[in-house]
């Protein structure tokens, strides 16, 4: 028995969530699906972490043990035929025993993409806010995230976790009509990213001032951030071992 380290990318469009369930379409069922009909018998992996319904990755990363001896280039082939068109595994490779992809994760790269120009065909990839946005002031406003903080109030579920975390990078680019958010951090809580861009959008508009952000962070009130952010703009983009 070996295991293995498998990339993959996900639309997350139409699944409920990553993380499987007992009902309902999610990308580790689908995924456990397709190597347990390659085993012909129950195999599961473990991702790095769960992702919400509507929730993209484009490089998510997940381990599970096979007794196959199969080419990794012809494992991430022959799963991919079994797989929807919605999940691509992008590479399989041989990892140490212990290797475990959610615990010795060290940090993740998430980026939120935010359009000011409606497009029916990419509304499930980009969330389209309307009104004016004071990108500067959100370039500003973004960066006081970066650094270790309690983000208790960023977060919609919190139960028995530690939500001290520590936010590394955190920058704003345009690109076209797009206002690209970017945030790279030890890990997250649940729904917290969506909740800080909601936060930041809030104070693109001009109804939150800068200081918001420090004064959420310090008395963690929730009732001071701004409504959780659409899932469709949010993208999972790397893992870091």
């Amino acid at each position: 028995m070996s295991r293995f380290k498998m990339t993959f990318s996900y639309d997350g469009s139409n699944f409920l969530g990553s993380q499987r369930q007992d009902k309902g379409r999610t990308v580790e069922g689908e995924i456990n699906k397709a190597l347990s009909t390659l085993h012909k018998k129950e195999t599961i992996i473990i991702t790095s972490g769960r992702t919400d319904k509507g929730v993209h990755a484009l490089n998510q990363v997940a381990h599970f043990d096979s007794f196959l001896n199969i080419e990794e280039k012809k494992f991430v082939e022959v799963i991919n035929s079994l797989l929807p068109l919605d999940i691509r595994i992008k590479e399989i490779n041989k990892a140490n025993e212990d290797f475990h992809a959610r615990h010795q994760a060290v940090k993740k790269e998430y980026f939120y993409v935010i359009t000011r120009e409606y497009n029916l065909f990419k509304r499930n990839y980009k969330a389209f806010i309307k009104g004016e946005l004071n990108v500067k002031i959100m370039s500003e406003a973004i960066k006081e995230f970066i650094g270790k903080h309690d983000f208790f109030a960023f977060a919609t579920y919190v139960k028995d976790k530690p939500t001290i975390k520590e936010i590394y990078e955190a920058d704003l680019t345009v690109k076209d009509n797009d206002i690209i958010l970017r945030f790279v951090g030890d890990s997250f809580l649940r729904h917290m990213i969506r909740r800080m861009v909601g936060t930041l959008i809030l104070i693109g508009k001009g109804k939150k001032e800068i200081g918001v952000i420090k004064e959420i962070l310090t008395t963690k009130d929730k009732s001071l951030c701004g409504k959780t952010a659409e899932p469709n703009g949010l993208y999972l983009n790397k893992v870091y071992y």
